[in-house]
């Protein structure tokens, strides 16, 4: 939908500031009431979702030029769905998110879009099959050999890029949880490619659409049934974005922690005990994009001894990491600041660990800790699983 579709929108915004708090009923203290990253940190209203639409308004009417300035707005927005979550509430046509997509869109149509930082994240991806420019055959450098995928396995582990080349632990314990419970998978060392998120979320949906016609047709000639992700960033690609590109997916997509806690619910795993306290990081892929919440809490609760706080910010009112949307790439510092905020509404609950299931807001978080002092420990959900789970 180009962003002339989206004039409904635009002009049923009328303004209520919904966009930038958690909702109402849940605000327990002024310091963790805002749900969008870039109002608190920029404080302009332009910053907001709110904002953004006039902006997008602006420009359909002629009445906007870009500018450098303007094109930070635009882009120092996370993508995270906080405001969806809270005008729908209010307004149930409006679609703040999908304006959002579609200024960039546009942005990119123009000419001026994205950023430098992401036009050498496309750069790499045609080159090296991935955002970081690593070398492609690295990308199962994580998997042991010997390992037991099985080429006849009709379920199937995309791994993505971020995991392998960043946090491959969280790659061998994804594999080895299924490895674990004795369940046949197969992974792709030769023809797996980027999954184009980062790309379609800067604005370049049509280099997002070459990787989806790659990426179908590999999973499709696989006889894969049922594909498993560890990165809500790529399980999100697959089953949202890119039905939205025409794609068709001939089989279920699942991120790791819905595929476990249906085998909790069926009664087929079992954990040793933790004493730990932990909390859990809603990573907004997973959860405000694709309405997975109560599955890794289940998996946490079916610990024994596990203690699991809530942070005040939870669920659909979760606070975003600061990673998302092309910001950790070109606005360092507004991500890192993203992820402190996080860390500091960690520390109020005493946790020791925190625990999430997406590797952009793993990093983010462990790079924010790293240089700002003693934060809880922060790790995959899918690390915890792999040591307490019973073979």
């Amino acid at each position: 939908m180009p962003l002339e579709d989206c004039e409904e929108t635009l002009e049923l915004c009328f303004r209520c500031s919904r966009c930038k708090w958690i909702c109402d009923w849940d605000i327990k203290n002024a310091e963790f009431a805002y749900i969008c990253p870039s109002l608190k940190k920029y404080l302009f209203d332009a910053y907001s979702a709110q904002g953004r639409m006039d902006i997008a308004r602006a420009l359909l009417r002629g009445e906007l030029d870009y500018s450098d300035k303007l094109l930070e707005i635009i882009y120092t927005c996370t993508l995270c769905g906080g405001c969806e979550i809270t005008c729908k509430r209010n307004h149930a046509k409006m679609e703040p998110l999908k304006v959002l997509h579609e200024l960039r869109f546009k942005c990119v149509s123009d000419g001026k879009g994205p950023m430098e930082q992401h036009k050498k994240f496309a750069e790499n991806i045609e080159k090296f099959h991935n955002p970081y420019g690593e070398p492609h055959e690295a990308r199962f450098e994580w998997m042991p050999k010997g390992g037991k995928d099985s080429r006849d396995a009709e379920v199937g582990l995309f791994i993505g890029c971020t995991i392998p080349y960043r946090l491959p632990e969280v790659a061998r314990s994804a594999a080895g949880v299924l490895e674990t419970l004795n369940i046949k998978f197969r992974v792709f060392p030769e023809d797996e490619l980027c999954c184009g998120g980062v790309l379609y979320r800067v604005g370049l949906a049509s280099k997002t659409r070459e990787l989806m016609e790659h990426n179908l047709k590999m999973i499709e000639a696989a006889g894969i049934k049922r594909l498993l992700f560890a990165c809500p960033g790529c399980y999100e690609t697959f089953k949202s974005i890119y039905p939205k590109l025409g794609g068709k997916l001939n089989f279920e997509a699942q991120h790791m922690v819905e595929f476990l806690s249906e085998l909790l619910d069926n009664d087929k795993i079992r954990f040793d005990e933790s004493h730990q306290q932990v909390t859990y990081h809603d990573p907004c892929h997973l959860g405000r994009l694709m309405g997975v919440y109560e599955q890794p809490r289940r998996i946490l609760k079916a610990i024994p001894g596990l203690k699991l706080v809530e942070m005040d910010r939870k669920m659909d009112n979760s606070w975003c990491c600061g990673a998302g949307g092309g910001v950790k790439a070109a606005f360092q510092d507004f991500a890192m600041w993203a992820a402190r905020e996080r860390l500091e509404e960690a520390k109020t609950i005493n946790s020791e660990l925190l625990l999430t299931a997406c590797p952009f807001c793993e990093l983010n978080l462990k790079d924010s800790a790293e240089e700002c002092g003693k934060y809880p420990q922060v790790k995959d959900i899918l690390e915890l699983v792999y040591e307490k789970i019973k073979s």
